[in-house]
């Protein structure tokens, strides 16, 4: 029997947890959350205060919260090297799951994520929370309608000129196992390709940089602690019918100005993400469409997806970022890393 409301359950409790996962399941009128756990008392106690859980639904051991707990679904929020143990344990033990991005640090991890999706007939859906917002919805709304035609080149961008994180575990390898490639470069070049319908990549060349941000700096870091492999990633991906994508993404730049877009090319129109514009060859003229309804959803992105999760699980439909397009994503992040390292164009 279907319950009155999806019983959730958080693993991980941190900040990303704190400001986006706990207030996300809480506007969702389809779910509650019953459970927190973190390995970390500080935050588990702040997690548990968010989060309106009883004192003994919180737990240090996500094992042991899959065994008392009865729950539905389970939002992970833990370190990039912790996605995929509790991922695969909460889907074997019944449970649908949302998990942040990247979605794990190696595509074979992504594969044994699915493996466990599809044994366990459970959801498994990915934080990419930046197709949620009204204008990317827009945008691909215009793209899937013919809007721009045919797209053949994007260009992605999450260019910080100082912005190493100082809290959490982002530059710690051991915890993250990647720099901004992995923390900002994800969300660009998920919505690019999500924009484009998800080509088949072939191939990546690329380079990554290490050059400020683990020196004394202006930046509130240590960079002693910075073990992380680059401060900047920069690649060219290309996918099959002649399809390519420009990224970039860095937490230390010397540019005057962050740069933070997203740009889709196409045969008959283009889009840009920030300011949103629409581009066509109309009547003789170039135009720029700058729109100023985009709908009215009323609530972050974040809270979007999961809204959206929600009502892909209580209605049976497909998770709204199923784990096989970030499988896509992860396999290029993983192209950057060794191109980088071997110095040439590799194939994905």
């Amino acid at each position: 029997m279907m319950r009155d409301k999806l019983r959730v359950g958080i693993i991980g409790t941190g900040a990303i947890a704190q400001s986006n996962h706990i207030p996300g399941w809480q506007q969702c009128e389809l779910a509650e959350i019953v459970a927190t756990c973190d390995i970390d008392p500080e935050a588990a106690a702040l997690g548990r205060s968010l989060a309106k859980v009883d004192k003994d639904r919180v737990y240090s051991d996500y094992e042991k919260m899959l065994e008392k707990e009865d729950l539905d679904v389970v939002s992970i929020a833990t370190p990039n090297c912790v996605h995929m143990p509790p991922t695969v344990a909460a889907l074997e033990a019944g449970c649908h799951v949302l998990v942040e991005k990247p979605v794990a640090t190696s595509a074979d991890e992504v594969r044994q994520m699915i493996a466990a999706r599809d044994s366990s007939q459970r959801l498994l859906c990915v934080v990419q929370n930046m197709r949620f917002s009204d204008e990317a919805m827009a945008a691909k709304q215009f793209v899937d309608e013919g809007g721009i035609g045919d797209a053949y080149w994007a260009k992605a961008e999450y260019l910080r000129t100082r912005g190493v994180p100082s809290w959490g575990g982002f530059i710690d390898n051991e915890q993250s196992a990647g720099g901004p490639c992995y923390d900002i470069g994800v969300h660009v070049l998920d919505l690019a390709l999500h924009l484009m319908s998800f080509p088949e990549p072939v191939s990546v060349s690329a380079n990554t940089w290490l050059e400020i941000a683990n020196k004394p700096s202006v930046m509130k870091h240590n960079p002693k602690d910075y073990t992380v492999p680059e401060e900047l990633a920069v690649g060219f991906i290309r996918f099959e019918n002649d399809i390519c994508v420009s990224l970039g993404a860095s937490w230390a730049l010397n540019a005057p100005a962050n740069a933070n877009n997203v740009s889709i090319y196409g045969t008959r129109g283009g889009v840009q993400m920030w300011p949103f514009t629409l581009v066509r060859e109309e009547h003789d003229m170039m135009l720029n469409s700058t729109p100023s309804v985009l709908g009215k959803k009323g609530r972050g992105s974040h809270a979007e997806e999961i809204r959206q999760l929600a009502l892909a699980i209580t209605s049976g439909e497909p998770a709204p970022v199923p784990p096989e397009e970030a499988l896509i994503t992860q396999r290029i992040l993983d192209g950057i890393y060794a191109s980088a390292e071997a110095g040439e164009e590799v194939s994905v």
